[in-house]
């Protein structure tokens, strides 16, 4: 009986869920209601209110458990190690992890990133990356740089969440091993070689 209430619960939300996504598109992030929810969703009001306190404490909810999930893989990333991967002109499998964890919840990031979406919630994805790159990407003292340490890991922060942004809007149309493999040679090698507008180095053995 359990499993058969669990299911029923899991059902609901999912319409609750889908019915969020349908009306942000339509209306906005700030301008969606619980009464808009429940009447897309062919459900009463009580039964939202068994899940969610109102419709910001819904997308808290899924934003947290989406970025979470993602974080985890992302904060094990080691650069050196993705390094040798690209020299060898192979996909570095925690890489591959990224994105498959991105496409599980890439018709959500889809809304969330898109124009009626939530702008802060792409800003908190950049900060991870940013963060990510100032931690473990190794980068020269700023007296060996021909431009500041920070617009250096702006550049590659933009770069790559652009290049992200693009394939959830593509919807998906290269796997997570291909995207892994340009993100992992434009951070390795620079766009120009990555892209074919110069000679890529040799593979190392």
């Amino acid at each position: 009986m359990s499993e058969k209430i669990d299911r029923r619960k899991a059902k609901t939300k999912q319409q609750i869920y889908e019915s969020l996504m349908v009306l942000i598109r339509e209306k906005g992030i700030d301008h969606v209601t619980v009464t808009d929810i429940t009447n897309h969703a062919n459900l009463n009001r009580g039964t939202f209110y068994l899940h969610y306190r109102d419709v910001p404490d819904m997308l808290q909810q899924l934003k947290d458990h989406v970025f979470k999930s993602v974080e985890k893989y992302v904060i094990k990333l080691n650069f050196r190690e993705a390094i040798e991967y690209a020299d060898r002109r192979e996909p570095y499998p925690l890489g591959i992890q990224v994105f498959e964890e991105f496409a599980k919840h890439a018709d959500f990031l889809k809304v969330m990133f898109g124009p009626n979406g939530d702008l802060s919630y792409a800003i908190q994805f950049r900060k991870l990356m940013a963060n990510h790159i100032y931690e473990k990407v190794s980068i020269p003292d700023a007296t060996n740089l021909n431009v500041r340490r920070d617009y250096v890991v702006a550049y590659m922060t933009s770069a790559h969440f652009g290049m992200l942004m693009h394939w959830i809007e593509s919807d998906l149309d290269q796997t997570p091993a291909q995207m892994a493999s340009i993100m992992m040679n434009v951070a390795n090698y620079g766009p120009f070689a990555t892209f074919g507008l110069k000679e890529m180095p040799p593979v190392k053995p």
